[in-house]
C-alpha cells in the first residue's frame, strides 16, 4: 500500500507541475502579446502625430493636393482634337476668322457649337456675334425654341429671345394662350414676359375663363389675379 501511495503521490505532484508550467508558458504568452500589442499603438500613435505635425508645416496655398486631380477630370471632359479642329474649320467658313484652339474649348464649354452656330443662322441670325452665341446658350435658347416662337409669328432678335427665355417664356405656353383665344397682338414679347415672371399660366387663365362663362380675363386682369392670390 505505501508503495501505491507513494506512486500516487508522485502523480500528483507530476501533474501540479505541468499545470504550473502550463501556467507559466501562457503568463509569457499574454505578456509577450500583450507587448507586442503596446508596441503597435504606440507606433499608430507616433505616425498618427508626425502626421499631423508634417501637415501643419505645410501652407495649403502653396500645396493642394485637389490640383492634379481637377487637372486630370479636366483633361478627361475636353473634347477630341479632330472635334476642336473640324469645329474651327467649320466655324471660319461661317465668318468668325480664325479661332484659336482655346478659344474653341471655352466656346464648347459654354454650350456653343458649329451646329448650334449655323442652324441659328440658318433661322435668319446671320449677324450673331460669339458673345450673343454665348448668352443665347446662359439663357437657355435653343434652337427648337427659336424655330417655334419664328412659326408661331414672332420676329424676335437675339436679344428678344435672351429676354423671354430668362423670363421663362416657353413656345408651348405661348401656343397654348393662343389656342385659348388670345391673340398674337395681345401676346406681345412684354406681355409675356409681364406674365410669366409672375407666374401666370394656361391652366389659371383657362380656369378664369371657365369662372366668366367663357370670357377671356384680360393679361392685365391676369396679371392681377395672380398678384392677388400669391
Amino acid at each position: 500500500m505505501s508503495t501505491k501511495f507513494r506512486n500516487l503521490k508522485n502523480d500528483l505532484k507530476d501533474l501540479e507541475n505541468d499545470t504550473v508550467s502550463q501556467f507559466n508558458n501562457e503568463k509569457t504568452s499574454s505578456n509577450f502579446n500583450s507587448g507586442k500589442l503596446s508596441n503597435y499603438i504606440l507606433l499608430v500613435a507616433f505616425i498618427a502625430t508626425l502626421t499631423f505635425y508634417v501637415g501643419s508645416r505645410f501652407n495649403s496655398s502653396n500645396f493642394n493636393f485637389a490640383t492634379p486631380i481637377e487637372e486630370f477630370a479636366q483633361s478627361l471632359s475636353e473634347p477630341d482634337e479632330d472635334l476642336i479642329i473640324g469645329m474651327g474649320t467649320w466655324m471660319q467658313e461661317m465668318g468668325y476668322g480664325e479661332l484659336s484652339r482655346e478659344e474653341l474649348i471655352d466656346l464648347r464649354r459654354e454650350g456653343v457649337t458649329a451646329t448650334f452656330t449655323s442652324e441659328m443662322r440658318d433661322l435668319g441670325y446671320t449677324d450673331v456675334t460669339l458673345d450673343q452665341l454665348v448668352e443665347l446658350q446662359r439663357a437657355d435658347v435653343s434652337v427648337l425654341y427659336s424655330r417655334m416662337m419664328k412659326e408661331l409669328g414672332y420676329e424676335f432678335t437675339v436679344q428678344d429671345l435672351i429676354d423671354t427665355r430668362r423670363n421663362g417664356v416657353s413656345a408651348n405656353f405661348t401656343s397654348r394662350m393662343m389656342d385659348l383665344g388670345y391673340t398674337f397682338e395681345q401676346l406681345t414679347k412684354e406681355n409675356l414676359i409681364r406674365m410669366r415672371s409672375v407666374g401666370v399660366s394656361e391652366g389659371l387663365a383657362q380656369r378664369l375663363q371657365e369662372r366668366n362663362d367663357g370670357i377671356l380675363p384680360t393679361i392685365d386682369e391676369l396679371i392681377r389675379y395672380r398678384i392677388s392670390n400669391q
